[in-house]
């Protein structure tokens, strides 16, 4: 037999090894999973807006937290007396109307500051609001949401997260809106 190269000679004897370091080790580690964290609760963009639950001028109670995972949801804090507030009223209303059989809530807050709920059911048929109003009656969800002037403005996507946070409404509404009800229930947040 006719002499081998030396190279050959030593992958020849290293083969085995290698077969057996192969064929020794473990399978390869599962590809490990980065952990994700949940957004935390807030009032700012790129948060959880927090949960709550308020009665609405006719006593049925509302929460944010049922229409997460399938409605785009406006919330709005405002008081009868605020001018800013209500010329907000019929962009608002106009928006819900024509997307809320999409899956667009609006859930307005009327803020007992110097308020009656028959003043505020008044402004309600006057405006034609057809939107659900609730009722912040001894003021805790103001306080909790350190809400200091009004209107205060949340657009929340399905998915729970802030999208929008302002004192008037953004100057894209129309098209955040409908880009919002485009997208999925997944947490993805993006600034106004």
């Amino acid at each position: 037999m006719p002499p081998l190269r030396p190279r050959l000679r030593t992958a020849i004897r290293c083969a085995p090894l290698a077969l057996l370091l192969v064929a020794g080790s473990p399978r390869p580690a599962d590809a490990q999973k980065i952990p994700t964290i949940p957004p935390s609760q807030g009032v700012r963009v790129g948060q959880r807006l927090i949960d709550f639950t308020l009665p609405d001028l006719d006593g049925r109670t509302r929460s944010l937290k049922e229409l997460r995972g399938r409605s785009v949801v406006q919330v709005t804090f405002w008081a009868t007396w605020c001018v800013p507030c209500m010329q907000e009223i019929p962009q608002i209303r106009q928006i819900y109307d024509r997307y809320r059989p999409q899956g667009f809530e609006v859930l307005s807050i009327a803020l007992n500051l110097r308020e009656t709920p028959d003043g505020v059911r008044a402004i309600a048929r006057d405006f034609k609001i057809d939107y659900p109003i609730l009722w912040d009656g001894d003021g805790a969800l103001m306080k909790r949401f350190n809400i200091s002037m009004v209107p205060q403005n949340f657009l929340i996507g399905k998915d729970g997260i802030i999208r929008y946070t302002g004192v008037s409404l953004p100057a894209d509404y129309d098209a955040l809106v409908q880009r919002l009800l485009g997208e999925g229930g997944e947490a993805q947040a993006s600034g106004p």
